[in-house]
């Protein structure tokens, strides 16, 4: 008997159901809300990075790869076309459901992760994540400041996230599915609301959306002398100096080779 079996490990999609539909309230089937599964597909699979070879008939866990999720593959079929039963160790589910929440407001699945694993992260796009909420106009036309989302914002720079349940800051619906504004998280669509969006929101609505090239050269031009501002410009140009030198680095290993 497997470790799954022997755990009780539960169906993923039976997980999702139970997130998905009763603590949020969307609709059953969940086959009608294609994209926000899309998304959290995704998200699963940058949290429990997976291997599968075409002529493998099972799926595994990639073992040279941090695992924030503990999950099982089991093939239903014998070709190696055939889909993987996917279950997910019960200890597991409320990291699942922080994360899906934390998608829907930072959005990139590569954030999520660096929140899951750097605090430092988390209070500096926690800092980021207020000054849009509670300091922007924007926030009213919106009608997202709930206090759930007050609430976890003040509980995110300190949670165990893989114990302590966050509040949902959404109501009947996630940003996941691309409804409206949301465009996929909060912030993004934050940042995206107004016809002409500051120097600032320009540069992190790029960051946010992993777009670090962008976010550079938006970065560039500004002179500010708010604080908050400035130490985002800061970071970012880091960020992008330090990428790019890594990058000028293997193409110095890789003409070598040659």
């Amino acid at each position: 008997m497997s470790e799954a079996d022997e755990g009780n490990w539960r169906e993923i999609s039976s997980v999702y159901e139970d997130l998905l539909c009763r603590k949020v309230g969307l609709s059953k089937p969940l086959s009608r809300h294609g994209k926000l599964l899309n998304s959290i597909k995704t998200l699963v699979s940058a949290l429990s990075p997976s291997l599968k070879h075409k002529d493998d008939v099972s799926r595994r866990v990639d073992r040279n790869k941090t695992q924030h999720l503990r999950l099982d593959y089991t093939p239903i079929g014998h070709g190696c076309d055939s889909r993987n039963r996917v279950r997910i160790n019960p200890g597991d589910v409320t990291l699942l459901w922080n994360a899906i929440l934390l998608q829907g407001i930072f959005g990139e699945p590569k954030l999520v992760v660096q929140l899951l694993e750097q605090k430092a992260k988390r209070t500096e796009l926690v800092e980021w994540a207020r000054e849009l909420f509670f300091e922007r106009q924007s926030l009213a036309g919106l009608g997202l400041l709930r206090q759930e989302l007050i609430h976890l914002l003040e509980r995110l720079p300190d949670a165990d996230l893989k114990t302590e349940e966050l509040p949902n800051p959404f109501a009947d619906a996630l940003p996941q599915m691309g409804l409206g504004h949301l465009q996929g998280n909060v912030l993004k669509g934050l940042a995206a609301q107004t016809a002409a969006l500051s120097q600032g929101d320009s540069m992190m609505a790029a960051y946010l959306s992993g777009d670090l090239e962008k976010a550079y050269q938006q970065a560039l031009p500004i002179e500010t002398d708010n604080e908050v501002l400035a130490k985002y410009r800061k970071l970012i140009i880091r960020r992008y100096e330090d990428a790019t030198n890594f990058d000028e680095l293997l193409d110095t290993f890789r003409k070598k080779d040659f």
